[in-house]
This record gives structure tokens, C-alpha cells and sequence, in this order.
């Protein structure tokens, strides 16, 4: 629902110190102009609030569906009766669960993009660093990704299995599972991205293989 409406904002509106009035007398704007932005800004903002205070009673109201329907295994069912996509609703879910945690942002996260909370529950990412962000004034998409990359994929390497010190060999069998889901016309296209990656990935072993020859030779000549 808030899809494309949040896609077009990346800052938050929902405080009174983020918001100023416009000047208009820094334009030139005629009176007709001036009254045209005014009424129709009254509406925009009446229904981006509305639009807040609506998507906080949908994942409310969402989770405790899931909740409710959850032991007999039928929440799938439901909504997908109801037209919804596995993706929709798990970033519904995902904006509630974060609002729990944190409910003292409830504005703030009701605001956010779909691609900001999911960047902001990733699992890999510790309370602090997603406090961070919530209590500073980040609120795009490509700044958050940014800042918490490095801390997503340091948690990732300071959690591997034993004997695997730089992979995660899971992402393998999440590959494995994509390939299970994908429509039979993009089989095709996976397997031949697939085959390019394998080969990008020879090509890397061959390189430092190389390297290693190179490195053991000119220790010889020392």
C-alpha cells in the first residue's frame, strides 16, 4: 500500500521540528498559485498522516492474525487469499516487530521505505547499531545501507560455523531454494548467471594460485 508513496520519500515528516513552512515570497508565485499549493498541501498531508496511522493498524492488526492462525499452520493460506505476496507481508510483519522493539520511533518507522526496513531488520545487525540509526536523523535508503553493511557483514564473519573462516557456505543452500521457487522462464537466465558466477569464481582460485607460485619463487631467490 505505501509502496510507491514511500519509494518517493526518503525523510520522515512526522515530527513538528523536521517541518517548515514554506517561502513562498521566495519564489515568484502569483496569488492564485500560492492558494492552489496551500489547499492542496493541507490534502497531501492530511492523507500522508492518514496513510501512517493506517499501514501502523495493518501491521498490528496483521501480526495478530498471524499470531492467531500461526499453531494450525494456515496464515499462508490466509493471506494469500487476500492477494497478498510472501514479500509484503514479511516486511509488514518486519515493521511491526521493529516498532516493538523499539516503540519510541513509532513515527519514524512508520515512515521508513520498505527497503529501509528491511535493511534495518536484517538479522545480522545488533540493537545498538539499529539504534543508531533511529536516533539520528538518517533517513535514506543508500545512507542506511551505507552505514550498516559493514557492521551486517562483520556480525556474518564473527558468527560462521567452525572451519569457516571467510564463507558462509549457507548462502548456498538459499541458492538452492531460490532455484525451487523460480518460474520455469527465468531457470534459464539463473542457470547461465549461475555458470558466469562459477567461472568469476575459478578464475579467482587460478589468480591466487598464481600469486602463491609467484610469492613462493621469489622467496627462493632471497
Amino acid at each position: 500500500m505505501n509502496k510507491n508513496l514511500d519509494n518517493d520519500f526518503n525523510i520522515v515528516i512526522s515530527s513538528k521540528s523536521e517541518i517548515k513552512e514554506f517561502d513562498f515570497a521566495s519564489y515568484e508565485l502569483n496569488d492564485v498559485e500560492i492558494a492552489t499549493v496551500s489547499e492542496q498541501e493541507k490534502i497531501f498531508m492530511n492523507t500522508y498522516k492518514k496513510m501512517k496511522n493506517n499501514l501502523f493498524e495493518m501491521c498490528s492488526s496483521l501480526a495478530l492474525i498471524e499470531k492467531t492462525l500461526k499453531p494450525t499452520n494456515s496464515f499462508m493460506a490466509w493471506y494469500e487469499s487476500k492477494g497478498l505476496t510472501k514479500d509484503s507481508v514479511s516486511v509488514y510483519l518486519k515493521r511491526w516487530n521493529l516498532y516493538l522493539e523499539f516503540q519510541d520511533y513509532k513515527d519514524k518507522i512508520f515512515s521508513y521505505s520498505d527497503q529501509a526496513i528491511k535493511i534495518l531488520t536484517n538479522k545480522e545487525l545488533q540493537y545498538e547499531e539499529v539504534l543508531g540509526i533511529l536516533e539520528n536523523d538518517i533517513y535514506k535508503v543508500k545512507e542506511i545501507r551505507k552505514l550498516l553493511l559493514p557492521a551486517i557483514e562483520k556480525n556474518k564473519m564473527e558468527f560462521l560455523p567452525a572451519g569457516q573462516k571467510f564463507f558462509n557456505f549457507k548462502k548456498v543452500e538459499k541458492m538452492k531454494k531460490r532455484t525451487l521457487k523460480l518460474k520455469d522462464e527465468d531457470k534459464q537466465e539463473y542457470k547461465k548467471e549461475l555458470t558466469e558466477y562459477i567461472k568469476k569464481l575459478q578464475q579467482l582460485v587460478e589468480e591466487i594460485w598464481i600469486i602463491k607460485i609467484i610469492w613462493l619463487k621469489k622467496q627462493k631467490l632471497l
